[in-house]
């Protein structure tokens, strides 16, 4: 057994919202309340662990990201932090020459304001700096690329026909540029490419961020690759992954959800299958969010639709048949109001539990906040993408702003929301952290402090006792697991955080400022400071 004591414990669980003392014992809680009331045989046979006044929450679920693609975007050629075409030009080729020479140069997180003066980059640009090795650089949203001609050829993506997904330049080829599902297949093909050794390294440095910032559990949101599970239950059996991961499948991937199914009987309470992910629409930075209205700096275009209406409609009821959840992606007003119209067509009744989520929900018409507490849908919001306070302006102009962000409006209504990150995607510029160095964008007190202060939408700013609710109890029951995971009560996993201020007290903007300076995972101390 081990006791701590010498703290503040925020529950979250309304049945006792705060405590002095915890006991764990198995990976599980087996006491929690105040130090007096525990029992004596508690006190006189547990390790004891004086936390020296500092705060207990229960540990942060951070409910959308994405695992591998974020560490590649620190591992491999890191363009978020350009300050300039030339800084661009010199980081690219200072990473092209340590490649051996057959190795391609991916790159991840540009952003088209800081480095190609607003304007998309296209192959030629990317030929003039280096054309003797494939270049394919993927926008900071993750749902444009641009490859240069080398890499156009090798995967014979001169042959793709001109759409919406695959522009054409005055030579009647493909300009560079590719959005989404073309984007994403030609991602999977990079992806083919590396080994599991690099896979497992990815994740095991994934895991030391995320613990080192209080995250106790993920979900993988689009994994799309069976070998990824397979990887994490490998590493778990080893002892050496030690975060709760549910990974999900990309459902418009048949092979995909596939192969996520024939590991079904491969789960654990540490690993764990999720709904399959379907994307609606694209996103903001690269225009591709399905809007009601023109884009303000892009007359005539309101973005894309991925998934005819019709075919929605028969994915939503087939997995209600079967009383599965999805998750579908919808940035824009009109792909959240097209999600809702097709949940309500297919739903049989309301009385099964069905916890599907929409996720992003950037921009809301008022109305359909009411349609997600009528079908009770969970929505999934990302605090980070406050920082993009220029883009969403130029995206959208001002009179559509009190319309994004409506966090508070969705939480005043009941519903049931989670905050998360969808890192590495997103994100604008990032503020320090106590130490001097730089927030990523997954870390939790970040999103904490963006939906306290940081809302450009000012009536919808939440309190920090909200949004910590969001990052736990409101995440596990997204996850059916909120009767043991995302509170601190008996029979709960010990799966908990100490950081060094009481953010339920603090001024917000103190928040920012907190550190992490214990996790625990299953009553096991993962990380100390």
């Amino acid at each position: 057994m081990r006791l701590y004591k010498n703290c503040r414990i925020i529950t979250m669980d309304d049945r006792l919202p705060n405590a002095s003392i915890m006991v764990t014992k198995g990976g599980k809680i087996i006491y929690i309340g105040e130090e007096h009331e525990c029992p004596v045989d508690y006190k006189q046979n547990s390790e004891i662990v004086d936390l020296k006044g500092n705060i207990v929450i229960p540990g942060f679920w951070e409910s959308h990201l994405h695992l591998v693609d974020g560490m590649r975007s620190l591992w491999e050629l890191n363009l978020r932090d350009c300050t300039g075409f030339e800084d661009f030009k010199s980081k690219l080729l200072k990473y092209a020459d340590k490649l051996v020479r057959e190795e391609w140069v991916i790159g991840h997180g540009w952003d088209e304001s800081r480095i190609f003066g607003g304007k998309f980059p296209d192959r030629y640009l990317l030929d003039n700096i280096c054309s003797t090795r494939p270049i394919i650089l993927i926008r900071m949203d993750g749902h444009s690329l641009c490859a240069n001609t080398m890499a156009i050829e090798a995967m014979k993506l001169d042959k793709l026909e001109q759409s919406s997904e695959v522009p054409y330049g005055s030579n009647n080829k493909p300009a560079g540029m590719f959005y989404e599902g073309t984007a994403n297949m030609i991602v999977d093909k990079v992806v083919e490419r590396l080994p599991d050794s690099y896979i497992q390294k990815l994740t095991l440095k994934a895991q030391e961020l995320f613990v080192k910032n209080g995250i106790t559990s993920i979900n993988d949101i689009c994994t799309s690759y069976g070998r990824y599970f397979d990887i994490y239950r490998k590493l778990q059996k080893e002892g050496k992954l030690k975060i709760r991961i549910v990974s999900s499948p990309n459902g418009i991937n048949s092979k995909s959800v596939e192969e996520f199914d024939m590991r079904i009987g491969e789960e654990t309470d540490s690993l764990k299958i999720g709904p399959s992910k379907y994307f609606l629409d694209g996103s903001f930075g690269s225009r591709t969010a399905l809007l009601y209205e023109d884009y303000s700096d892009d007359c005539g275009n309101t973005g894309l639709q991925l998934i005819d209406k019709d075919d929605l409609k028969s994915i939503i009821m087939d997995n209600e048949v079967i009383n599965k959840p999805v998750n579908i992606h919808a940035i824009g007003d009109k792909a959240v109001g097209t999600i809702l119209e097709c949940i309500e067509a297919a739903r049989l009744d309301n009385q099964r539990d069905i916890r599907t989520r929409i996720e992003h929900v950037q921009i809301v018409k008022p109305e359909d906040i009411d349609r997600f507490s009528k079908l009770d849908i969970t929505a999934s919001f990302q605090p980070v993408f406050l920082y993009e306070v220029e883009l969403t302006n130029a995206r959208l102009g001002e009179e559509r702003i009190k319309d994004v962000y409506r966090f508070r409006s969705f939480i005043d209504k009941g519903i049931n929301v989670v905050f998360n990150s969808d890192w590495p995607y997103g994100g604008g510029e990032l503020p320090s952290k106590p130490d001097k160095s730089k927030y990523i964008g997954f870390e939790p007190l970040l999103g904490i402090h963006g939906a306290c202060c940081k809302n450009m939408n000012l009536k919808e700013l939440v309190t920090p006792i909200q949004a910590l609710k969001c990052y736990t109890a409101n995440a596990a029951y997204a996850n059916y697991r909120e009767k043991e995971l995302g509170k601190l009560a008996k029979g709960y996993f010990a799966d908990f955080i100490v950081i060094s201020k009481d953010i339920s007290s603090v001024n917000p903007e103190e928040i920012i400022k907190t550190e992490v300076i214990m996790t625990v995972i299953n009553g096991e101390t993962v990380y100390a400071k």
